[in-house]
């Protein structure tokens, strides 16, 4: 009986103990939102995966959970209500408790079979697991900038937001999992916490699970100006530490730099991961990046040309130490390769999107120009450098359209790069490759080319002709054959003795440098020949003036009969007119002479184009005029006196309008025909004593019929009272037949005196002396009373503490020291 009472009250407190938990789980729906909030969280974080088929689990458990059916006529002893409210805090699991779980079934799970021991060779061939520090890498959020759209609003980054949802998620979680610890702690059904929790995110509605998160929530604040710019400069000073430390390991050992790096994440080489930087979003770092590489790489290539492995040499067994360089040397014109094609293609694909004409740029604009610009710098170093290394010919095709380039910042160190080749290359083969490319570059634009690229040319140091150079093809030519003859017979000793000399061969110069100026008078010839006028045309006719006496008979006729049809169609600037009359009278002096042409053509355009100075046209070509002037008078003798004559008083008439140096420079030119033509005299003697000279004809184009001895140099006493004191005196000595210093010819007087360039007066104006009446005016001058008369008014307490400073005060310094005594 005891036991049927025990039995029949522990029916009744199970009972009873069903009714408290149904009555518990009755409960507002407050705290139990709150406890399947939290749950549904945790959830959502533990299992992203099993949430796709919540739909399935939920209709198979509830087919499969028994129902069971709630005892609401039980009756409830006493005792059961005492025992409970004295061991309530006990009862803290029935408020969570589940009755589906409480009759879920469950199986054993066996137990995991022993696992086969690999052999050395399957653990060998598996791949390689990621280091656990790429495994666990923490997404630094300061590299994932806002992007800022082209009306000034900052859009925050999608990564970004979502770290920082995920963070604020976590905190509060963490806030309210600190809350109920005690709840939860005590749970007994904690074995199976994870069913337990998939069931309750089942059963919980979306609207309770997902509540509705705040606007500061859903819209993260903008970031402020001044942050994103504190973000970026600590971007950019870690970037910078990290590519110091790159460059420095790299120079250390550059073997190891070609080498995958395994703690790299991706394996990447160190040249790798510093080209990656070149790829940056950030301007700044990406050209620090490009400079970076270059001075990398201008220390680690060598100065010799790799030659890369043929099948002959890999043919036989290589030893260790050779393999490792050759894989060296691969890996590295790998990398110098991928980087000129980089350079190459960020510039020109920068500059494609910019127009010279365009006033003002965009801040894009000109941060792209920044980078076109940086690899435009960085290119031409590298040829300064490299111009015998490999890819040179690659180099060279990059550079030429960027001498051409119409930004003087992207034109001016292509054409340098070139000019210091074209200097320091003694066996001429990369000047070579350059002046063909240019050839090819002019033809393609149609002779329209810049004056600056084509200027370049003149540094050419050419000295061998036309013919020198077709002699020299032939001898080698017939030396190449003769070194194929000895390679084929096996005789490689004397070929790898003319290598290893360090002395360039003669006859491959010569060949060179003929070569050379076939392609120089080729370029110039198409922009003579084939466009009207072309923005080059002066320096085209500059370089035919230098390297005029290298050129054969046969393209010197030709090229007289293009100058005389340019000027005769007057369509050149002043300029480009002198230039192609100094180049035609220069070539006719030179290796033309046997052509006995006279000429007076070149002479009568320049006695029209002086005029022009005067009219104060392009003054600052003047120094090409006197060099014409020079080369017709000076360097030859004239036969025609009347001519030289002429050419005085035009050269007199054009000085009184231009600056003092240049007037200097007319009257030592003048100063120094009077000495070579002692007929010239007369032109300083009174034109009143002459009969029947006729008049002068200033207004005739023509110097052999201007009658220039029906007048006299009275320009030279006009300028004997110049202000320049230096112009004056100078001419006034020309008057008066004075010899000529060697210091005193025109270049001499052009450069020492020139007011333009430096913006002074040559010579300084000196300070004149005080004049010794000075300080006695002035003491009469102290000395005389303030008012005319001292009746009409008495001075002013004011005048006269005025008056008093003006006094001596040595009685004031006694006092002082007496006092300090």
């Amino acid at each position: 009986m005891a036991g049927g009472g025990n039995k029949a009250k522990g029916g009744k407190s199970s009972s009873t103990a069903a009714k408290v938990a149904n009555k518990k789980r009755k409960a507002p729906q407050s705290n139990q939102g709150n406890v399947h909030q939290k749950r549904a969280k945790a959830a959502d974080k533990a299992a992203p995966v099993k949430k796709k088929f919540s739909a399935a689990k939920k209709a198979k458990k509830a087919a499969a959970a028994p129902k069971v059916e709630e005892d609401e006529d039980v009756e409830i002893d006493d005792e059961d209500v005492e025992f409970f409210e004295s061991h309530g805090q006990f009862s803290s699991f029935l408020s969570t408790m589940d009755r589906n779980a409480i009759s879920k079934s469950t199986k054993k799970t066996a137990l995991n079979k022993p696992v086969k021991p690999k052999t050395l060779e399957q653990i060998e061939a598996a791949p390689r697991a990621a280091p656990a520090e790429a495994k666990s890498s923490i997404i630094d959020i300061s590299t994932k900038l806002p992007v800022k759209s082209f009306d000034g609003a900052l859009q925050p980054n999608k990564l970004m937001q979502e770290i920082v949802e995920e963070v604020h998620e976590e905190e509060v979680e963490g806030d309210d999992d600190d809350e109920d610890s005690d709840d939860e702690g005590s749970d007994v059904g904690s074995g199976d916490e994870n069913d337990l929790s998939d069931l309750e995110v089942e059963e919980v509605p979306d609207d309770i699970q997902r509540p509705s998160t705040t606007s500061s929530q859903a819209e993260p604040a903008a970031i402020s100006p001044d942050e994103l710019r504190a973000m970026q400069a600590r971007r950019l000073h870690s970037k910078k530490e990290e590519l110091a430390l790159l460059c420095e390991s790299i120079l250390e050992s550059p073997e190891e730099a070609v080498k995958k790096t395994k703690d790299h994440p991706d394996q990447l080489s160190k040249f790798q991961q510093l080209h990656a930087m070149c790829e940056d979003t950030d301007v700044t770092l990406v050209k620090l990046a490009m400079l970076s590489e270059l001075s990398v790489l201008l220390d680690v290539l060598p100065d010799y040309r790799i030659r890369l492995g043929s099948d002959g040499d890999s043919s036989g067994p290589q030893k260790k130490k050779v393999k490792e360089m050759k894989d060296f040397e691969t890996n590295l014109l790998n990398q110098y390769q991928k980087y000129l094609k980089y350079l190459s293609a960020t510039a020109t694909a920068k500059l494609s999107t910019l127009n010279p004409n365009q006033s003002s740029r965009t801040q894009t604009q000109h941060l792209d120009f920044g980078v076109a610009e940086t690899a435009v710098k960085c290119l031409a170093e590298l040829l300064k450098v490299k111009y015998a290394f490999n890819f040179h010919l690659n180099l060279i095709n990059a550079m030429v359209p960027f001498a051409d380039s119409p930004f003087p910042t992207i034109q001016r160190p292509a054409c340098d790069a070139f000019e210091v080749v074209f200097k320091v290359d003694k066996s001429g083969l990369a000047p070579l490759e350059i002046v063909k490319d240019m050839a090819n570059y002019v033809k393609k634009r149609h002779h329209r080319v810049s004056e600056r690229m084509i200027k370049t040319l003149l540094v050419m140091p050419l000295d061998t002709t036309m013919e020198a150079g077709e002699i020299a093809r032939r001898v080698a030519k017939s030396s190449r054959k003769k070194r194929r003859r000895q390679q084929k017979d096996g005789d490689g000793i004397a070929t790898g003795l003319k290598e290893a000399e360090a002395v360039v061969d003669k006859s491959e110069r010569d060949k060179t440098q003929g070569d050379i100026l076939h392609e120089l008078v080729l370029i110039y010839f198409r922009v003579l020949k084939n466009s009207t006028y072309s923005p080059a045309m002066p320096a085209v006719l500059e370089g035919l003036t230098k390297f005029a006496y290298l050129i054969n008979l046969e393209i010197m006729i030709d090229l007289m009969k293009v100058l005389k049809a340019l000027l005769k169609e007057d369509i050149l600037p002043l300029a480009a007119a002198l230039q192609a009359i100094l180049t035609g009278i220069k070539t006719l002096q030179g290796p033309g002479q046997e052509l006995k042409v006279d000429e007076k053509d070149f002479v009568d355009h320049l006695y029209r184009l002086l005029l022009r100075f005067a009219q104060g046209e392009n003054v600052a070509c003047f120094n090409t005029a006197l060099h014409c002037v020079e080369a017709v008078f000076i360097k030859r003798k004239e036969i025609v006196v009347d001519r030289v004559a002429a050419f005085i008083k035009r050269l007199l008439v054009v000085s009184m309008y231009l600056y003092p140096h240049q007037m200097l420079a007319v009257s030592a030119l003048i100063r120094s025909l009077f000495h070579r033509y002692s007929k010239l005299h007369q032109l300083l003697e009174n034109d009143q004593d002459r009969v029947a000279s006729g008049i002068y004809r200033a207004d005739v184009d023509d110097p052999d019929f201007c009658n220039p001895f029906a007048s006299a140099c009275w320009e030279l006493s006009f300028l004997g009272k110049h202000y320049h004191p230096v112009v004056a005196s100078f001419s006034t000595g020309t008057a008066n037949l004075e010899p000529s210093l060697p210091n005193e010819h025109p270049k001499a007087m052009l450069e020492r005196y020139d007011t333009v360039t430096s913006g002074e007066f040559v010579p300084r104006v000196s300070i004149p002396k005080a004049n010794p009446l000075h300080a006695k005016m002035l003491k009469q001058k102290k000395a005389k009373p303030v008012f005319v008369s001292q009746s009409y008014a008495a001075p002013s307490p004011f005048l006269e503490a005025c008056l008093a400073l003006d006094e001596p005060r040595d009685h004031d310094v006694n006092c002082f020291f007496v006092s300090v005594e």
